[in-house]
């Protein structure tokens, strides 16, 4: 086994540590802080961007599982230059490092502006598990701390609601680098990327344990447990007259999106509504709800098939028993025009069909002497998604059980992985201190790759958990197992804003909240009208969740209780929040499409179209749908009006329209606007020649 892996790394050594410069438009120098020698090399890295890396050992230029793209990207040397022994200029950014070799700055060049100022980079020795796998190279812990010189406050970081007052920037806030499932809740996930009020965006470029934290604003601390070398990527806004966009913001998404990896176009079928619950036991209540849709002509686009449809968990099959002819259901499902979504899971039981062979061949979680490992509460074994052969076996059992059914879409649920255990998992003989966030993203690249392979090229599928790339696997993320409140709902308008300055750009929740939910109580009848509200104006819309009281089980096991929009008290006013959805597919492929190009989301805060308006950093609880809607959801119980700010338009004759009464409000001012179930506060840009205040 040790031989193995030796010439298994000795090769990728070779490949992944090069002294080539990346680009002739290089900063390199060889420094001693704090008594240790090291390299830093800075490299131009995208407009008016850098990467920064230092280590007390060789710079490795292109590591693997990073969350940057491993293409250079193109250099402009006429804006590159080294005017001094201690400073490095691209396009709009300058580098200095100190003379005394311990700190660096970071300034915009436009306006002179210092941006960072680093106090501290340290790095102190790692201790490597005993292990029959050797390290591909050294590992220290690392810790960087530095100043935001420049008030303002910072956005993105991917999708946290572990606290009771969230808000939308984060303030004093301390983020572990850990699996949801070892996170204070589910559905947490973590993007180590976040832009800055003042004009600039950071990268950390670290797979494996760590964190984040600000404090006060301004003081930012970074940590990795295991990492061979700093690697950070800091963009900033172009001079004036040279953005696209208004936005400063949209210039630093698109260089964002330039360095990590656009996104896909959406498939067009994924615009429209999906229908879930905790869940469907057998083929014929699963028909027996899509014929529900079809017959009432409610728009359905997707229906999912949530877990335990299988034998045994790691067969990734259907029980026969409960689902006896897959090619009629899917026969009948096809004349619907409906697509089919399936729960997969990336665990293995031990009484599996498949345990054995996996075992045998390394393709599970394995511990520092190569033994597969069961998880941290049950006896269940997580796949090894950073084996290219677990990657490839995955997917056979996929496409036979699935795919050749014509299953084509895929629910990625628990996939953190949940139950891990951290600090004692090996993944490909890589320890997972230095490795474990990107476990993910390989786990969506067994499916995109599989999809690809098959030719197929409308692909989309809903995890759990996302890192640095998996917008590029056209992955969807959902919020996790959120409770069914108001609370919670309100949670939800801020973390969809952040999501989208994450980079994740498909995104949705569960339409009414995951559990805890009474199917007997009006309160909650009232959020699931307010939800769909919400939902409807999220890039994925998808009602999920388990309803109480639950249904007797049967010889398929059990299931939450009917979710089905007809059955819900306000099923009118939620059939209209479809069908206008219906009507939106056109303009949300279009943002999607934008998404693709340029890397804004659909889903973003009040300021990032309005950056000069004060008020918009402070309208929280309301959103910019695309370019053209205003979106207040309503987020508390038997509310009868809500405020609502409407920023002053450019442009001559321009006003927001109410969607509903189609009443004209000019921008620049704060309303309270009226609703009752039948409507929320969504508002249009619109050209008028005369306002009705």
């Amino acid at each position: 086994m040790a031989k193995y892996y030796y010439e298994l790394i000795i090769p990728m050594v070779l490949v992944l540590i090069s002294f080539a410069d990346a680009s002739s438009c290089v900063f390199k120098r060889e420094i001693n802080a704090y008594g240790i020698t090291q390299q830093l090399q800075v490299d131009s890295w995208g407009t008016d961007s850098i990467r920064i890396r230092q280590s007390p050992d060789i710079i490795v230029q292109t590591p693997d599982y990073q969350a940057l793209r491993p293409e250079h990207p193109s250099v402009n040397e006429e804006v590159c230059q080294q005017p001094d022994k201690n400073t490095f200029v691209y396009g709009n950014i300058k580098f200095n490092i100190s003379d005394d070799n311990t700190t660096w700055s970071i300034q915009r060049i436009s306006d002179g502006v210092v941006l960072i100022q680093t106090q501290s980079t340290i790095f102190s020795p790692y201790s490597y598990p005993q292990s029959i796998y050797p390290p591909v190279y050294s590992l220290y812990q690392l810790s960087l701390s530095y100043i935001h010189v420049q008030n303002g406050l910072l956005y993105g970081l991917g999708q946290h609601r572990y606290f009771d007052n969230l808000t939308l920037p984060y303030h004093n806030f301390f983020l572990p680098f850990v699996f949801s499932s070892t996170a204070p809740v589910n559905g947490d996930v973590t993007i180590p990327w976040y832009i800055h009020t003042s004009g600039f965006g950071i990268l950390w470029n670290q797979p494996g344990y760590g964190s984040f934290s600000v404090r006060n604003d301004s003081q930012i601390a970074w940590t990795a447990s295991a990492t061979h070398q700093l690697d950070l990527w800091i963009t900033t806004t172009p001079p004036n007259g040279q953005n696209t966009s208004s936005s400063p913001y949209a210039a630093l998404m698109k260089n964002y999106a330039d360095a990590v990896g656009h996104p896909n176009p959406l498939p067009k079928f994924a615009s429209g509504f999906w229908q879930s619950k905790n869940r469907y036991r057998s083929q014929q209540e699963l028909l027996d709800v899509a014929k529900g849709y079809y017959d009432r002509q409610i728009p359905l686009s997707i229906i999912v098939i949530d877990w335990f449809h299988w034998t045994k968990m790691g067969d990734w099959k259907f029980d026969t028993k409960c689902w006896p002819d897959v090619p009629q259901m899917m026969n009948q499902l096809n004349s619907y025009g409906m697509k089919v979504m399936v729960s997969v899971w990336p665990v293995v039981a031990e009484d599996s069909e498949n345990f054995n062979i996996m075992k045998a061949e390394n393709l599970l979680t394995h511990d520092a002497n190569g033994s597969s490992i069961p998880r941290l509460f049950d006896s269940l074994h997580i796949t090894d998604e950073l084996n290219p052969a677990t990657r490839q076996f995955f997917w056979s059992k996929v496409k036979q059980n699935y795919f050749d059914y014509g299953i084509k879409v895929y629910w990625l649920d628990a996939d953190e992985p949940e139950g891990t255990r951290p600090g004692y998992q090996w993944w490909n003989g890589r320890h997972d201190d230095e490795i474990a966030m990107v476990w993910a993203r390989e786990h969506q690249r067994t499916f995109y790759d599989g999809l690809r392979g098959e030719k197929e090229e409308d692909i989309i599928m809903l995890s759990r958990q996302a890192w640095v790339g998996s917008q590029t696997l056209n992955v969807g993320v959902w919020s996790g197992d959120i409770d069914s409140s108001w609370v919670e709902l309100s949670k939800q308008i801020k973390i969809a804003q952040n999501v989208g300055l994450s980079g994740i750009y498909w995104w949705t929740t569960d339409i009414g909240g995951y559990r805890y939910a009474g199917l007997s109580d009006d309160e909650f009848q009232e959020l699931l009208v307010r939800w769909f509200q919400f939902g409807a104006f999220c890039p994925l819309f998808r009602v999920h969740g388990e309803r109480y009281p639950p249904l007797p089980n049967n010889e398929c096991g059990f299931s939450g209780n009917h979710n089905e929009v007809w059955l819900f008290k306000y099923s009118e006013q939620i059939t209209a929040i479809i069908r206008l959805r219906e009507t939106l597919r056109d303009y949300i492929e279009y943002h999607l499409n934008i998404s693709s190009q340029n890397g804004t989301p659909i889903v973003r805060p009040m300021f990032y179209d309005f950056s000069n308006d004060q008020e918009c950093y402070f309208a929280e609880d309301q959103y910019l749908f695309g370019s053209d809607y205003l979106v207040a959801p309503v987020y508390a119980y038997q509310a009868t009006s809500r405020s609502v700010y409407l920023p002053k338009l450019d442009g001559q004759n321009l006003v927001w329209q109410h969607y509903y009464t189609k009443q004209n409000y000019p921008g620049g001012q704060r309303y309270n606007i009226s609703t009752t179930v039948n409507d929320f506060p969504l508002f249009v840009k619109t050209a008028s020649t005369q306002l009705k205040p």
